[in-house]
């Protein structure tokens, strides 16, 4: 009989190999961007790297929230409850379930889920990768040069944008707006 790969590796192990597969499945790595102050003089586009794990299943969740707890990763819990009107059928017939998400957000945040968590992740660690190098590039700078963006970043968020398929023309005008604005 063949042993398999995770034989006699510890528990520990097998909750972070465990937590790679729910990331890889259930998990988007990405980077989210938004404006702050709009219509003023102080507007500005943010980008912030997000770590988000959704799930219909409670018991998985709860699973992946000790995780995080054990290693000492913030997080918050959203929670949306199943729609119970028939306009809300899913397209298989069925009603939606209710569906939770647990999201870590922020630059210190990611960068710490990721270094306990990348080496466990396989279809998305390119994604993960690229984050990563987003929040290490970011922290490692002084806080004054810390407010701006800079061609790397901006390189870097593009990648992200076109593995997720995100709306492309917009976040280029966005970023085009910021670099004309701040004359990078």
């Amino acid at each position: 009989m063949e042993q398999s790969p995770i034989h006699g590796v510890d528990q520990q192990e097998r909750l972070l190999c465990w937590m790679g597969g729910i990331i890889d499945g259930e998990g988007c790595i990405t980077i989210n961007h938004h404006r702050l102050h709009k219509q003023t003089n102080k507007e500005t586009v943010l980008f912030t790297p997000v770590l988000v794990i959704a799930n219909t299943n409670k018991i998985l969740i709860d699973q992946c929230c000790e995780i995080f707890t054990y290693h000492h990763i913030p997080f918050h819990i959203q929670y949306q409850p199943g729609a119970q009107t028939e306009k809300f059928k899913s397209s298989n017939g069925g009603k939606r379930k209710d569906r939770w998400y647990i999201q870590t957000t922020g630059l210190r945040r990611v960068a710490r889920a990721l270094n306990i968590f990348a080496p466990y992740i396989i279809s998305k660690k390119h994604e993960a990768s690229l984050v990563k190098e987003f929040c290490d590039k970011r922290l490692s700078m002084s806080t004054v040069r810390y407010k701006h963006y800079d061609d790397k970043d901006f390189e870097i968020i593009e990648a992200i944008s076109a593995i997720h398929d995100k709306n492309p023309q917009r976040l280029h005008a966005e970023i085009l707006e910021y670099k004309s604005r701040n004359k990078i």
